[in-house]
């Protein structure tokens, strides 16, 4: 689940207090006050912040783990906005369609959710990510 924290002090969730889904269209309304978006999994918190580009996790026993965007002078970095997706797969057989219709197609497995930043540096796009997997591990991508 998604969490967006404002300059405000306003904090929105994926899911609202009467269960509804919200839709991430009223985050990127707000990327003038957004401060960080984190994703949220059981125990452990995912965060960028968007003023600076900085990740951080809290895992387990809320032990932060801070890391910047190695080799990118923050303060140069120009209109920072969110990357948020989830990457899943769906595995669709033909003959399985037969055997069990009532199963078919498959339920998507989640591959990984994505939470970073792009913004422009030197006059050029960057992006970079955390690739967070169902497990909880992670690993940083750029682009």
């Amino acid at each position: 689940m998604w969490q967006a924290q404002f300059s405000n002090g306003d904090i929105l969730n994926a899911i609202n207090e009467d269960g509804k889904e919200i839709l991430f269209g009223k985050v990127l309304a707000r990327l003038d006050d957004l401060e960080s978006l984190s994703i949220i999994m059981d125990d452990k918190v995912f965060r960028v912040r968007m003023e600076d580009g900085r990740f951080s996790a809290y895992v387990g026993e809320n032990d932060p783990i801070h890391f910047f965007a190695s080799g990118v002078d923050i303060d140069s970095l120009d209109n920072i906005r969110p990357i948020y997706f989830v990457r899943e797969t769906v595995h669709f057989g033909t003959h399985a369609a037969a055997l069990a219709p009532d199963t078919f197609p498959g339920t998507p497995a989640v591959n990984f959710t994505a939470l970073g930043f792009q913004a422009n540096l030197a006059g050029r796009n960057i992006k970079r990510y955390l690739a967070i997997l169902p497990n909880g591990s992670y690993i940083i991508q750029d682009e």
